[in-house]
């Protein structure tokens, strides 16, 4: 029964339980190492690796609760050079017997993959001053996890959102156009990481139109203010608006439609009003602004559904041009002939224009006017973009 001990004459060999179930955990500039040990003789393991050329060591003690108890050491190897490792870990016991090793394989993610990533890209924004701002994303990628957003709110609070990496879509209703918001995406570069990581913070402007109407306009409706009356104890003349003779001779405010919210208007009727009909009737007011991109719009109340031609005009210089003309205007637009008094949704229509210089512009309405034919304005504004 002993004559296997003449072919072991140092005595028998014995061997420590290895390192059970190894598992292995990426991170940032560190890698964590998880295994099990049941063998309650185990004294403590030896993991190895190599730190470029130079072997390290690093000893771990086992504590075992009792015989055959499921324990699980968890340790962290920090201070690591972004790189690949292969950790070899050796069970040693009290005696001195070593256990057979066991090596796994993992990363270290360090600055130079956290430089790499980008941020979430953004498809679109848009702020509306009713409603908020709504930003929709391009799709995320698999590795990212959130993004984390920060906002001035209209109260001027700091605040922050999360935007899951399923989210196409996020909308914020209270914030404050006037500042820009900022973000950053995280990630998890692999399904075992310990770490997350982040895209450098992105900051955005959000494009608005910043109402500007007060500082350079004049009488701008809802209602219009009278000035002199022109004809008939009913029609009078808008103070801070100009025109031409034929825009202004019949009166441009009529104080018996629409009263006391009184519009402004171009209109004739034969045998009632001085001009009968006219050609290029101009109203509007003259200002100088600064280089930038603007828009001025206009509310309109009615329109005679037989108007032979109104256009909303911008131009450069102190005059509109004539209908003739229209395409040498910076910017404008026709009327549409079938807007009445009683609809309810009343449209607004816009001019967007843009001036490289400081310049003076002239801001309002041409119009060929026949026979009972009139269009009536309830106010206007003008935006600057910011």
């Amino acid at each position: 029964m002993d004559d296997y001990k003449q072919y072991i004459p140092d005595g028998e060999t014995i061997y420590p339980q290895k390192a059970d179930s190894l598992k292995a955990y990426s991170g940032k500039k560190r890698i964590m190492l998880e295994w099990q040990i049941i063998d309650p003789k185990v004294d403590f393991c030896q993991i190895s690796w190599f730190q470029g050329t130079e072997q390290k060591n690093m000893d771990v003690l086992i504590e075992t609760n009792s015989e055959y108890d499921n324990n699980t050491t968890q340790v962290i190897i920090d201070n690591l050079e972004e790189s690949n490792y292969i950790f070899t870990i050796v069970s040693f016991d009290k005696l001195g017997n070593r256990s057979i090793p066991v090596e796994i394989e993992q990363v270290s993610y360090g600055d130079m993959y956290e430089s790499s990533l980008v941020n979430r890209v953004i498809k679109s924004k848009e702020y509306m001053p009713e409603s908020g701002l709504t930003i929709e994303w391009y799709r995320a990628e698999e590795s990212e996890i959130n993004v984390e957003l920060n906002y001035t709110s209209i109260s001027k609070e700091q605040k922050n959102i999360i935007i899951s990496n399923e989210s196409t879509s996020s909308f914020i209703s209270d914030f404050n156009v006037e500042y820009p918001f900022t973000y950053k995406t995280s990630y998890r570069p692999d399904s075992t990481a310990i770490d997350i990581f982040y895209a450098d913070i992105q900051e955005e402007r959000v494009s608005y139109y910043a109402d500007i109407t007060d500082d350079f306009l004049q009488n701008t409706g809802d209602p219009f203010q009278l000035g002199s009356m022109v004809h008939d104890n009913r029609f009078y003349a808008a103070p801070g608006w100009i025109g031409n003779t034929v825009g202004t001779r019949n009166g441009n405010i009529d104080v018996l439609k629409n009263a006391p919210n009184h519009g402004l208007t171009l209109w004739a009727w034969s045998g009632y009003s001085p001009l009968p009909s006219f050609e290029n009737g101009k109203l509007f007011q003259t200002i100088e602004l600064e280089a930038g991109t603007y828009r001025f719009d206009a509310l309109v109340y009615a329109v005679s559904s037989n108007l032979n031609r109104s256009y909303i005009v911008v131009a450069l210089g102190e005059d509109l041009p004539d209908i003739s003309n229209i395409s040498s205007a910076l910017a404008s637009t026709a009327v549409p002939n079938n807007i009445k008094e009683g609809d309810t949704n009343k449209p607004t229509l816009s001019v967007e224009f843009e001036l490289t210089e400081k310049s003076k512009v002239s801001l309002g309405f041409v119009a060929n006017i026949g026979h009972a034919q009139e269009t009536i304005y309830k106010k206007v504004r003008l935006f600057e973009k910011r």
